[in-house]
């Protein structure tokens, strides 16, 4: 990779660590805000998701359709097989409006959580961070 390729590797790995540590700091405080943390769990899927693409020098489209951008990933890599999404992408675009209010429970948060951690590690060891 090209410096300038590296760059933009680092910035959507840093975007998604963003939204990964937001998840973290709303699952930990009171009042819970549990679907605004289900927001930055998917985003941070979402943006590792990305990161992983760029990385391989894969265009994708601007989306928030996670099983889309999974698939693209099992393309490259049968390891994404392993991911169940369950219904993250609820929280991109359904879950922040009053029209389609979801509220997850603190389980079911956890759970994303624990994908984004999940997608995060396996982005990380196949692009060769530890």
């Amino acid at each position: 990779m090209t410096g300038s390729e590296i760059r933009h590797l680092e910035q959507w790995l840093q975007k998604a660590e963003h939204d990964l540590i937001a998840a973290k700091l709303i699952i930990d405080i009171q009042p819970l805000i549990l679907d605004i943390a289900c927001f930055h769990c998917q985003q941070a899927v979402e943006k590792y998701l990305k990161a992983y693409l760029v990385f391989k020098k894969q265009d994708f489209p601007k989306t928030h359709n996670l099983d889309l951008l999974l698939k693209n990933c099992i393309d490259f890599d049968a390891a994404f097989e392993g991911i169940d999404l369950l219904n993250l992408e609820d929280f991109a675009v359904r879950g922040r409006y009053p029209h389609d209010f979801i509220m997850p429970t603190f389980d079911e948060t956890s759970s994303f959580y624990q994908i984004a951690v999940d997608v995060k590690l396996l982005v990380h060891e196949h692009i060769g961070l530890k």
